[in-house]
């Protein structure tokens, strides 16, 4: 028995003493990288467990303790809260967000776990990894996306207390990075990126953006407010939504809160776009993704009596957008090649983060040369 799976078995046996459990290893087929997957089956119901499965050298450089301890706070404080604004203001059942259901963790430290339903029972299953979005999945992510910062701005006004604790709790703080290995994985990522762009110009400006003194300081500028602090998803890509039709309609849940954090929505939403469409996507949906967006926000804000001029206009809206993409570049640089990478190269997490600096391959090229022309034109870097 793995330590993990002996971790997650006390855990069962203190919330269901009285049931047997069956468990199933999962694998997250590369798109997981800090945890154990579990399918539990119990007489009672079918569950999904996360149990934390990382080394130690790894915990560290990557400040998984914050990572396992943030989805806890979501779920046992954020999620609760944010129903019970919603059924306070009587949103309709079909217009609310959503969490998977909570059963319970461990926050041991090295013994992290969340124990959420199994969404599969409710048919959610998870979209191809390597493919670009369609609109109708992108419509319904935006549209998820778009509730789920409306509950930030309703819990700021009327629940002004946790809010001011989500901030506080989780805000972006600048870490300087002393390990060798990371400093290298950072080095490689940055000229793997590099290499696979064919436009000298376009390289040119692409070293300009991202050969950085402090690779830190730019990741923290995207990991930071502007002019609001929301609670961002930090981590809104495909991979960690899961999607269902309900009489015919494209139904998104999402999951992995690890990486919520004090944000700027703009910065969510252009995540979601640069690591989860491709280039012609973007030619036919981006502008109209944009206005989606704010239009899903302005509803959301409404069924919550907050009017979105008030909290974030459309000008704010698209000056935020603007500013964020050069860090969102340096994103796609990092996290583009866990994306596209063949699962049997996936890295591991056992302690050599300089794993993670992957090789790239033709489709890291081609959807990292569309996300590169397409930001040169966004904020004309």
């Amino acid at each position: 028995m793995s330590p993990a799976e002996g971790v997650l078995r006390d855990l069962l046996r203190r919330l269901f003493p009285d049931e047997e459990p069956e468990l199933d290893e999962l694998t997250s087929g590369g798109a997981n990288y800090t945890s154990a997957l579990y399918g539990v089956r119990l007489p009672s119901r079918r569950l999904f467990a996360k149990v934390a499965n990382i080394g130690e050298k790894m915990r560290a450089i990557m400040n998984a303790e914050l990572l396992y301890s943030t989805e806890q706070y979501v779920y046992e404080r954020l999620a609760s809260a944010y129903g019970q604004l919603q059924r306070d203001h009587a949103v309709p059942s079909d217009e609310c967000f959503v969490f998977p259901k909570y059963f319970g963790g461990n926050p041991v430290v090295g013994e992290e776990t969340v124990l959420l339903e199994d969404l599969r029972d409710r048919g959610f299953t998870t979209p191809d990894r390597f493919a670009s979005v369609d609109w109708e999945h992108a419509r319904s992510a935006v549209t998820a996306l778009a509730r789920f910062h409306a509950l930030s701005f309703a819990c700021a006004r009327e629940l002004p207390q946790l809010h001011a604790e989500a901030v506080r709790r989780l805000t972006a703080a600048p870490r300087e990075v002393q390990d060798e290995g990371a400093k290298l994985a950072m080095e490689r990522m940055v000229r793997g990126a590099v290499e696979v762009v064919q436009d000298e110009q376009h390289k040119r400006k692409l070293m300009r953006a991202i050969c950085l003194d402090d690779y830190n300081k730019e990741f923290t500028k995207f990991r930071s407010p502007l002019s609001v602090a929301v609670m961002t998803h930090g981590d809104y890509r495909p991979s960690n939504l899961l999607v269902r039709r309900v009489d015919q309609e494209l139904e998104t849940m999402v999951v992995d809160y690890q990486t919520v954090h004090a944000g700027c929505p703009a910065a969510d939403l252009l995540y979601y776009v640069l690591l989860g469409t491709d280039e012609p996507f973007r030619r036919d949906h981006y502008r109209p993704l944009l206005r989606h967006y704010h239009d899903q926000l302005a509803m959301a804000l409404r069924r919550l009596d907050i009017a979105v001029d008030d909290v974030y206009p459309w000008d704010t809206f698209q000056s935020e957008l603007k500013q964020m993409v050069p860090p969102a570049l340096l994103m796609a640089v990092v996290v583009l090649p866990l994306v596209t990478v063949e699962a049997s190269l996936a890295p591991a997490t056992d302690g050599d983060i300089s794993k993670f600096a992957l090789p790239t391959n033709s489709l890291f090229a081609d959807r990292f040369n569309g996300v590169l022309r397409d930001c040169i034109a966004w904020a004309e870097l």
